[in-house]
């Protein structure tokens, strides 16, 4: 019968009206225009709020994210130098020890 919040805010209108008569109809109607527009307000504001902290939440994770996978990469870059460096130094101990026999194994 009622499946929300708006239906039943209706049926409790409805029933201030009925209740309130003719001479105050009017001044009672507005007063629950105001406060069912300042209920909305306040739910905007706290959804409003609520997007905020989980974005920033999620920012923060990505960033600490980030950071993790750069010093993992600063790790491995500083591995893969030294290996090419390892390489490069055997390569001129070979070039040298070539230059030394004149070209012969």
């Amino acid at each position: 019968m009622i499946s929300n919040l708006s239906d039943f805010l209706v049926v409790i209108v409805v029933f201030i009206l009925l209740m309130a008569g003719d001479k105050n109809a009017g001044n009672t109607a507005k007063s629950i225009g105001r406060f069912l527009g300042e209920i909305r307000k306040r739910q905007n504001e706290f959804k409003t709020e609520l997007m905020r902290e989980l974005n920033s939440v999620e920012d923060t994770n990505n960033t600490q994210l980030t950071g993790a996978s750069f010093k993992y990469v600063k790790v491995a870059n500083q591995e893969r130098i030294k290996e090419l460096e390892a390489q490069i130094k055997r390569l001129q101990e070979e070039l040298e020890r070539l230059k030394a026999s004149d070209g012969k194994n």
